[in-house]
């Protein structure tokens, strides 16, 4: 399979998949999906944490920044569906996603979609080293069978009230009129997606799984973060970091070098 490049990286695809420390030859592939309302933007500085052999792709979903004119995802399902499609290219190394928040949910339905792509076969996800998805890394959401959909209408007070509630913004982004105005859309087309988002009957992945939280968030956090190992028949595990729902922000350093190290198990 050829190995994508800066130049053939056009089209839709760029507009997905940011890269912004390009390698014609990683070992492995690092692809991070923002939370509601979130961009690409916020891992772009992951990319100076990490080894030269890892790769960096930050997604960045319609309806915000330089995609500011793109109709917002009405689904968890519909960003999936994209990203599995642009993904397959990368998946000549080992691909690890990592998702924060809603960006969690994406990650575990682009890594079903990869999986039923490549097919049963292979232990815990992958062999040793073999192309291909080789783990998901959750990072403050519940596991699909533990999540509820809400059955009222999401009208935007509703779906605003939400994403207060759970902290799931930052609270600038409501009160200050100009950050309303272009940040407020995609953040509650994104909470929509996520609390109208169900599965019946979730699919059991085959790659590792790790979750990460912070020790803030309402609930009981060690029982949810371990929840995921329900959603694997391969290896799983959890850490839970200091801080609230964006514990990531304080904790960049030490989550990425945790990250580092369960890559190369």
């Amino acid at each position: 399979m050829t190995v994508p490049t800066t130049t053939s990286t056009t089209g839709a695809s760029a507009r997905w998949l940011r890269r912004p420390r390009p390698c014609h030859d990683p070992e492995v592939r690092l692809v991070c999906l923002p939370h509601a309302g979130g961009t690409a933007s916020a891992y772009l500085g992951w990319a100076a944490r990490l080894p030269a052999r890892v790769e960096l792709i930050a997604v960045q979903y319609p309806g915000r920044q330089d995609r500011l004119v793109e109709p917002c995802a009405q689904s968890v399902s519909e960003i999936a569906d994209a990203l599995a499609s642009m993904l397959a290219p990368y998946t000549d190394r080992p691909l690890y996603l990592f998702g924060h928040s809603m960006g969690g949910l994406v990650a575990y339905e682009v890594a079903v979609r990869l999986e039923a792509a490549a097919g049963p076969g292979v232990a815990n996800g992958r062999l040793a080293n073999s192309p291909g998805l080789a783990g998901l890394f959750i990072s403050g959401q519940l596991a699909p069978h533990r999540s509820t959909p809400i059955a009222e209408p999401l009208d935007d007070a509703t779906v605003e009230a939400e994403a207060r509630a759970a902290g799931w913004s930052d609270p600038m982004v409501f009160d200050r009129p100009e950050l309303r105005e272009l940040v407020l859309p995609a953040l509650l087309a994104d909470v929509r997606a996520v609390l109208s988002y169900h599965r019946r009957d979730p699919v059991r992945l085959r790659c590792p799984i790790v979750a990460y939280g912070g020790s803030g968030e309402p609930g009981d956090v060690p029982a949810e973060l371990s929840a995921w190992g329900e959603m694997t028949s391969g290896p799983a595990a959890w850490r839970c970091f200091d801080g609230d729902h964006f514990y990531l922000r304080s904790q960049e350093a030490v989550l990425i070098t945790d990250i580092l190290s369960r890559m190369s198990n």
